[in-house]
Formats: C-alpha cells, structure tokens, sequence
C-alpha cells in the first residue's frame, strides 16, 4: 500500500484532510504501518502486504475491545477493510515511548505490568480453540482435534523421521507425551501469545498500552502464553520473570508445579508448527526442525 493510498482511506474515514504521514519500518516485514497527522488528531494505519484475508484484522479488533473493558489499555480500532486485496486497519494514535526502549527499573515495571494484563487477558471469556476466530469471542478449532491430529502423525512413515528431526523411538515417548497431555485439567483461555516490550507503549501519561493482537488465539492458560515469554524474552531465573509471575498472581512454587506441562505443551505447538512448514511453507522447515529438538529435549527432562 502506498502513502497516497493510505492518505485516501483515512480521508475517507475521518471526512478530513490528512496534514502529514510517516511510514514506521521496523515492525515487522509482512507490516506496513504509517502515521497521519490531521488538524485534530494522528492516526495509525496498518497493512498487511501478505494476507488477503480480512479475518485477522476483525479478531484483532475484537481483542483490542475486550482487553479495553477489562482494563488492558490498548489501541482503539477505528475501522477495517481491504484495499487493494490487502487488510487494513486505523487505530487510534498513542503518544508515548515503546517498551523495548526503557532499560532497568521502567523495563522491570513494565514486566510486573505485563502480569498483570496477562491475568485479565485470560479471565476474558472465549469459546473453541485455536487462532482462527469465526465470530466474535469463537473460535474455530477444538483442543480434542488438536491433539489428536498431532498424535495420528506419529507414526513410521512421518516426514519428521525421514527428516531427521526425530527418531522412532523419539516419536514414541513425543506420542506418550501428548496422550498424557489429554489428561491434563487444562484451564482455557485468550491469550495475547506475544507478550513482549516490542508490543507495549509507554504513553506520556505513564499507562501502559498493548499492541498488536495478531498471534491472540485461545489456548491453555497460563501455559502459553508463559512458553512465548521464556522463548522470546525472558530468562526463567530472571528478575523480570519473577516480576510477571508476580503480576500474575503466580508464585514460584505454582510456577514450578506447572513447568513441566508447559515445556510439553510447547513441544505439541512447534511439533504442529513443523507439520505446517513441510505442507505449506518449507523455507521453515529448517527453523522449526531445530525448535522441536530443542523443546524435545525439555519434555524429557
């Protein structure tokens, strides 16, 4: 999407001339964001140059909503649509400072905060499973099926053997794994599943907002969204990660009594990650191949 084409939408919307715009490039590859300016107010407007299916969007702005009216600050969504065959959205503008460029007592802060939101994400009530969202707060997958795929694809004949990811007899303890993760009491709910820094503001009244609701989906609670964290940011000694727990509502103790279905847990998600690169995208296949052995490698401790 172009700028002009950006000014255009958000003339369209707000019936007033756009004053300046400034495109945001670090943000990700597949994201394009732009900043407009008006007489009033500034606007985001966001684009997606690689999905052509507005559902993301429409599940984006439905989590804003309710995270919103559970007390997790977070943009407002304005409007969706397509342009060009491409989804877009325009959100509301916050001013302020992205978390990923605070250091030391702020960061800590912002992590306690983070907790804090986590626990509300996940009391939001939500039906189904999965990442896919059908209607509002459904959404269209099953735990059940879930599994049960997961465990139908281990047998000799998988890719994943012949791959070299993992052995046989690797394949029967994962198989043992994920049959007893059908036992677990698992508690369900939504989860924001990219729980960072990066997707945070500071606003210059000091709330903190959240962003970017395109990984939300409704799965295990507090698992998932604690296995990103330890994945992409945190260290599990860490002060910081006390500081979420502790946000949470979580001891170390419940933590630890958790840990272990956690790692499982995360095994199954990136065992599905890897059937989904070797159909559809097998430039990953490299990628999730290592992340399996590495989650593995955790699930058998």
């Amino acid at each position: 999407m172009t700028e002009k084409q950006a000014t255009k939408i958000v003339e369209n919307f707000l019936s007033e001339k756009v004053l300046d715009i400034d495109s945001i490039t670090d943000r990700g590859r597949v994201n394009r964001i732009y900043v407009l300016k008006t007489a009033r107010e500034k606007y985001i407007l966001r684009t997606d140059l690689e999905e052509d299916n507005i559902d993301r969007f429409r599940k984006e702005k439905w989590c804003s909503k309710v995270a919103n009216e559970q007390g997790v600050f977070s943009p407002e969504i304005l409007s969706i649509g397509l342009e060009s065959n491409h989804p877009y959205m325009i959100m509301s503008y916050v001013e302020g400072k992205g978390g990923d460029g605070f250091t030391g007592h702020e960061k800590d802060k912002i992590w306690s905060t983070l907790g804090k939101y986590a626990q509300k994400i996940h009391s939001i009530p939500v039906d189904g499973y999965g990442e896919r969202m059908s209607t509002p707060g459904v959404f269209d997958d099953s735990w059940q099926r879930y599994v049960d795929y997961n465990i139908s694809s281990l047998t000799p004949n998988d890719q994943a053997i012949k791959l070299g990811v993992i052995t046989e007899k690797e394949s029967k303890k994962i198989k043992n794994i994920f049959l007893n993760l059908k036992n677990v009491g698992f508690k369900f709910g939504l989860t924001h599943y990219d729980l960072s820094l990066k997707n945070t503001i500071v606003a210059t009244d000091g709330e903190m907002y959240l962003i970017d609701w395109g990984s939300a989906q409704v799965a295990p609670v507090p698992h998932i969204d604690i296995a990103e964290i330890l994945d992409s940011s945190l260290d599990e000694n860490s002060n910081q990660f006390s500081l979420f727990l502790e946000g949470y509502g979580l001891t170390r103790q419940e933590y630890e009594k958790i840990k272990f279905a956690i790692a499982q847990l995360n095994l199954l998600i990136y065992m599905d990650k890897l059937r989904w690169a070797i159909e559809r995208r097998k430039e990953k296949i490299g990628h999730f191949s290592q992340e399996v052995k590495n989650k593995l490698t955790k699930s058998l401790k």
